[in-house]
């Protein structure tokens, strides 16, 4: 299934994290949304805290994302390209997702780490 990663407006703001948290755990209880992924992202060579979770229940966090420059869907299945959406609705089609090593994360300005691994498209 499609997945989006994605990253909170205000993020370095305890209260805003707390209040997210809240959100999609009550999503969570509610049997609203299976889960949310906790996973640390670079955009732009910048470290942010991000998430991920299926495409299809995206929309239960859209006011929490209003002001992010842009969001990366993942497709479900792997051989298929990643599409990173903008703010405006353009899509840009990138690279298929895939593992790299700690080594190589250097080299890139933009990747997500999760579960211990490191990916890029």
């Amino acid at each position: 299934m499609e997945r989006v990663i994605f990253a909170i407006d205000n993020d370095n703001d305890l209260h805003v994290n707390a209040k997210f948290l809240r959100h999609v755990d009550t999503l969570r209880a509610l049997g609203k949304i299976p889960e949310v992924i906790p996973c640390i992202g670079c955009w732009e060579g910048k470290l942010e805290r991000s998430y991920m979770m299926l495409a299809k229940d995206f929309h239960h966090v859209s006011d929490y994302v209003k002001g992010q420059e842009a969001v990366l869907y993942v497709p479900g299945d792997v051989r298929q390209p990643c599409v990173l959406e903008y703010r405006g609705g353009t899509r840009f089609a990138l690279n298929q997702m895939r593992e790299i090593s700690f080594d190589e994360v250097r080299k890139y300005l933009g990747y997500t780490y999760v579960n211990g691994k490191y990916f890029v498209c």
